[in-house]
Parts: C-alpha cells; structure tokens; sequence
C-alpha cells in the first residue's frame, strides 16, 4: 500500500526518480519470491548436508547459515511492507535501509546466494547448474543497464574461478563459453524489456505531470475563486445601537452561491440574503453581478421590491447559459418601526415576535427566469426584541444519512426555543442544529443564516 503522491510530488518528482520507484516497486516483489524459492531450496540442500558423508560439517554449517539469512530477511520484510504504509512508526532501521535500496538489495542478495551455492556445491563438482541458473533467475527484475552488467560480471566471474580451480572440469574453456553465452543472452534480455517499460514508465509519468500541473492550476484558480466569493461577504456585521446583527455562510464547495450583506441608510437597514442555483464558477460569476447591482441600488433599497425586480433583469442578462437566482431583501425602519420585506423565490423570512415564529411567506419566481416579472413585497410592525430569520434553502433541504430533511418545522422550533443572548448565538445554535442532524452525510448545499434582533 503506497502513500499517495500529493499533486506537488507528482510535479516535482523527475522521470528518473519515478523510474527508480516503479523499478524498486517490482524488484521488491522478486526479492521476495526469491527468498520464499532459496528458503525451500536450503532447507532441502541442509537434509542432504545432514546425510551426507563427505564435506557433511562444511556443507551442513553452510546451509544453515543461509537458513538463517533467509528467514531472517523474510521477517524483516514485513518491516519493509509496513514502511510502505502512509504514517507506519516502529519501523526498524535495516527494513528502511532495504526499502530505500530495493536494487541495490537485490543484486547484493542474488550475489551473496551466488557465491553460497557455489560454494556448497563447489565442494563436490556440482556447481554448473547453479552457474548456468542464476543469471535466469535475475530475469524478473528490472535493473538500469549498469547494474545489470555488474551483477552478470560477478555471475560470469564465479564460473570462470570455479571453473579453473576445480580439477574436475575437463574443458573450462567450453564451460565458460556456455556461461558467457547464458549471461550474455540474459542480460540483453534484461536490458531491452527494462528500456521497454522505463519508456512506459517516462511517457505516463509525463502525461500525470501534465495532469497535475493542471489540476494545480485549476486548484489555485478555485481557491483564488473562493478567496474573493468570501470578500464578498461582509467581514462583520455593523455596530447598531438599535439593532443586533449577525451572519453566517458555510460554502458546501469551493465556490458557492449563496450571498448576504447589509445596508444601512441612516436611521434604516437593508439585509440582502440570495443564492444562486448551482455551484462553481459560474454561480462565483453571477454572485458577484447580484452584489454589484445590490450595491449600486443602495439607495433604492426603500422600495424592496423594485430593487428585486430590477435585479431580475440584470441575472437574466448576465450569461447566455439560463442562470437563476433567489433573494429575500429585509429592509427594517427604526423611525416608523416597520419592516419591508421582499423576496424572489428564497427561502421564507421567518420572524418571532412576542415568542411567537411565523414565517413570511412571498411567492414569487426567481431572479433570471425569461418571463416579465414584478416582485411583490409586504410591511410589518416591528416592535423591541422582534428576530429575523434570513437563510438560504441549504438550511431546510439539509439530509441526513436517513435521506431524512432537516425541514422548515424544524427550523422554526429552534428559532422558537432558543432564548438568544445575542443574533450571533441564535445564529450559531441554527447552524449546530443543522450539523448535528446532518451528521456524518455530506454537505451538498451552502448553508447561510442571517439574524437580526431588535434591541
């Protein structure tokens, strides 16, 4: 199991070094079937060693001795495997060792076999089969040509000892020949199939560097995106002494739709709440028109509604591609304590006077759609500890992992229980209530909560 690579290790990593990875990759595979393969194998040979007569103490010591390297190693490789684990601790010194040389681990490890067969067969003029097997063994792994050509030396140069040093042999030169021959054929092989998949290797590495500088691009223009979605959004809310003010947005993606903002004209505010359907760029595009033209019209912000519907307008012109945006505009007057509300297609206000929750309910289309539209807009009384509600359709379509939605009632049932200190804490109690029904499902829309109470 491999840590995943982040897109910055990706970017930064060379062909050669993901060529070393993938080689290592396999050649951590082979070390291991030829440990499983040399463990039976000198198991075998130790019997033999154990009934034999000549050279029984040599040989018998011998074998052992490569008993203990090889199970030792195959213990130590469940250190290497737990190295490969993201976050492994523990892991000893020697299994790091291994892993960060796999190559260089396994050609020492094919040599050390070499020379340990040889001499236990050696001693009794067997030696040949080993000589001509090695080299094929060395077929699965992938090695660069450097290494290949030094571990096929040291295979050539055991026989050509052994092989004049041994009184046995009749004909050296005939053995050495065929040896030269094994090896050479081998180690063409392994240098063509090796050169072979380094090319795969350096061509998709390439093509996930390509992807990933892209995806770093597209990653820094969204968080780019969503650092100005959030400038957006007013740092904090103005200090009223008639009126406590708080607001919320939790985006569910990169950019979201959703947007409020306040507007105070002397002895008056405006809260603006709207969400645009949809999330991305293109909602980021549209959110920032509805801003703009909010801001723009401040000044008519006495008349909710005209406001609204020149807004309508203006998101229908915005992108040739039919976007479509709702919006609630609260407008409190401190003077003649009444408040203007008005709303295209959001979410309904809902006030709480005298403890009792209502929810002012405007049924308009939205913003966009291509029809002629008027926005309607209706006045209430206001009177001293009256709260308002503002929030996007997140809030209420909310589910759970029962696919259960968190739902109007409910929302009213904690604007109607909670007996808010201040806006912010009713504010927060909505947002925590909602979280916690939400549970471990995932957000899929942004949540905005705006609070106003009447002091």
């Amino acid at each position: 199991m491999h840590t995943p690579l982040s897109l910055e290790d990706v970017v930064g990593t060379s062909d050669e070094t993901a060529v070393r990875r993938r080689f290592d990759s396999r050649n951590l595979v082979v070390l291991i079937v030829l440990l499983v393969i040399f463990t039976i194998v000198t198991i075998f040979e130790f019997g033999i060693a154990l009934g034999s007569r000549h050279h029984g103490f040599f040989n018998v010591a011998l074998s052992a001795v490569n008993i203990l390297l090889n199970v030792g190693l195959l213990f130590l490789m469940r250190d290497v495997f737990r190295f490969e684990r993201a976050g492994a601790t523990g892991v000893w010194g020697p299994a790091r060792l291994i892993r960060n040389h796999v190559s260089a681990t396994l050609i020492t490890y094919l040599i050390v076999q070499y020379a340990l067969f040889l001499a236990y067969t050696g001693r009794v003029h067997h030696w040949h089969a080993w000589a001509f097997i090695f080299p094929f063994l060395a077929l699965g792994s992938r090695l660069l040509p450097a290494e290949l050509v030094l571990l096929h030396g040291v295979f050539f140069g055991g026989a050509a000892v052994l092989a004049y040093l041994d009184a046995a042999v009749k004909q050296p030169r005939g053995v050495l020949i065929g040896c030269a021959a094994v090896n050479a054929l081998t180690l063409t092989v392994e240098i063509v199939l090796s050169r072979r998949l380094r090319k795969e290797i350096v061509s998709d590495w390439s093509s996930r560097r390509t992807q990933a500088v892209e995806q770093m691009r597209m990653r820094d223009e969204l968080q780019y995106a969503r650092e100005l979605q959030l400038s957006l959004l007013p740092e904090s809310a103005p200090h009223l002494d008639w009126i406590d003010l708080s607001g919320i947005s939790v985006p569910a993606t990169e950019v979201g739709g959703d947007y409020f903002d306040y507007f105070v004209d002397g002895p008056r505010i405006a809260i603006v709440s709207g969400d645009v359907a949809g999330h991305g760029l293109a909602c980021g595009l549209v959110l920032a028109s509805l801003r703009s033209g909010f801001t723009l019209l401040r000044s008519s912000l006495t008349d909710p509604g005209s406001v609204l519907t020149r807004l309508h307008d203006l998101v229908a012109q915005t992108s040739r591609r039919r976007m479509l945006a709702t919006a609630a505009v609260v407008l409190i007057d401190r003077d003649s304590k009444r408040a203007t509300i008005a709303s295209a297609g959001h979410p309904p206000v809902l006030v709480r006077s005298n403890g009792a929750v209502r929810a002012i309910e405007i049924f308009a289309p939205p913003l966009g759609v291509r029809l002629p539209t008027r926005i309607p807009q209706v006045q209430i009384d206001v009177q001293r500890g009256d709260i308002f509600v503002l929030h996007s359709d997140g809030v209420y379509e909310a589910r759970n992992a029962k696919e259960e939605s968190y739902g109007l009632d409910r929302l009213m049932a904690v604007v109607s229980k909670h007996s808010p200190a201040s806006a912010q804490s009713l504010r927060d109690a909505i947002v925590s209530d909602v979280e916690r029904f939400r549970g471990e499902a995932p957000q899929t829309d942004d949540v905005t909560v705006v609070v106003a109470r009447i002091e």
